[in-house]
């Protein structure tokens, strides 16, 4: 999301607003199969781990059609190719997700296993931005580095996730119908509390990181290698964060601590309209103290989302986590949707060109949607979060009724 709009705008020639239909429409689609996978592991045809082996092997092939393509790639080789990217990682994350869910049922431990997933997340990503600069004296360009990078770690690590990973036996869902599973979701309220927040702040996410290249470029002024330096301290922020807020989970609520992340979050994001081209220290030190708060969205939602999903099967005996993890991912997948369309077809508007000098207009375009509409946004959740009820207090008696 970060690299590949850019790749197949300079060095493929594609219209930014074409690029952006592309991922907008490919990324409707993919949405579309999320509740489905969802639905399918909670059905247990297959087991997750399976599911993770076919999601890899996907992923992995149209990753490496992507970025190596065989021909002058157009808007239908990229909108066949990034569609299955898509699909075959929602087949590996769903069943990955879920299988977290079953592997531990203690309040604060799942915060703990969701901020280590995410950790390891984290890890690769920090790989990504950072391994590729120790190759550059041979020239291997960042994308291709990546390409080698995913193919290399995924064939080593997920034998090793299956060899070590106890699946835990799930039995089948009892909600074979799809009519009985929508009524049950819609009265699930604590769902809609999280669900509402979640989707909020994706979208609050999604237009710094869709338009980070964009803005360090436009408006910084900063080179490939400021990019590379500020996404490395970045995500190594996040990592700190993720201990951090995790920690805080034995004294405060996990919806406190999500939203205390988010004030810190707007806070520091007001000081981006300070900048100014060649400031890319101070858009450092924004970057790192976001980063920072990063750690809670990454960490504390998911574990909240578990918490929801005993709410739910003590509720109406049935356990469909497999579904409501996807739905997760589904609201993620959405604001990128959203936030690509949006923003790529503005530009596209106001004719933005990368490799030009921007227009006021412009300018002020980048800074209104790069931080102007995530303040305006986490200031809404910070709000809506309130209404979440799921306390340590309450999880702990729903705990002793489903598991003793």
């Amino acid at each position: 999301m970060i690299l590949l709009p850019q790749i197949y705008a300079t060095d493929h020639s594609l219209a930014l607003s074409t690029i952006g239909s592309v991922l907008f429409l490919a990324k409707i689609i993919d949405i579309f199969s999320d509740p489905i996978m969802g639905w399918i592991c909670d059905k247990n045809f297959l087991s997750k781990k399976n599911w993770i082996v076919i999601g890899s092997f996907l992923s992995g092939l149209a990753f490496y059609n992507l970025i190596l393509p065989s021909d002058k790639p157009d808007a239908i080789y990229l909108f066949v190719w990034i569609s299955l990217l898509y699909f075959g990682y929602t087949i590996f994350q769903v069943s990955y997700l879920s299988i977290g869910y079953d592997i531990e049922t203690d309040y604060e431990k799942r915060s703990k296993l969701s901020a280590g997933r995410e950790f390891f997340v984290i890890l690769g990503l920090l790989s990504s931005v950072s391994m590729p600069v120790l190759f550059k004296k041979i020239n291997i360009e960042s994308e291709l580095f990546l390409l080698y990078l995913a193919i290399f770690s995924g064939a080593i690590t997920i034998p090793i996730f299956l060899i070590f990973i106890k699946e835990i036996k799930g039995k089948k869902s009892k909600s074979l119908e799809v009519i009985n599973l929508f009524k049950e979701l819609k009265s699930n309220e604590c769902l809609y509390k999280l669900l509402v927040p979640w989707f909020l702040n994706c979208l609050a996410n999604a237009f710094p990181m869709i338009l980070f290249v964009f803005f360090v470029t436009s408006i910084l002024n900063g080179s490939e290698a400021d990019k590379e330096f500020i996404l490395f301290l970045y995500f190594l922020s996040a990592l700190f964060g993720m201990a951090f807020w995790v920690y805080l989970i034995k004294y405060i609520e996990k919806k406190d601590i999500w939203r205390l992340s988010m004030v810190i979050s707007s806070l520091v994001f007001i000081f981006v309209f300070f900048l100014e081209t060649g400031h890319i220290f101070y858009f450092l030190i924004i970057s790192c103290l976001t980063g920072f708060c990063l750690g809670a969205d990454l960490a504390i939602p998911p574990s909240m989302l578990s918490d929801v999903t005993d709410y739910h099967k003590k509720k109406f005996k049935n356990d469909i986590s497999g579904v409501l993890f996807s739905i997760l991912i589904l609201l993620n997948k959405l604001t990128f949707a959203v936030a690509t369309i949006v923003a790529f077809s503005l530009l596209d508007y106001f004719d933005y060109k990368s490799e030009e000098i921007s227009t006021a207009n412009v300018k002020y375009l980048l800074f209104f949607m790069y931080a102007g509409i995530p303040v305006i946004l986490k200031i809404i959740i910070i709000n809506k979060l309130k209404r979440f009820s799921l306390s340590k207090k309450e999880m702990a008696k729903i705990k002793e009724n489903l598991y003793g």
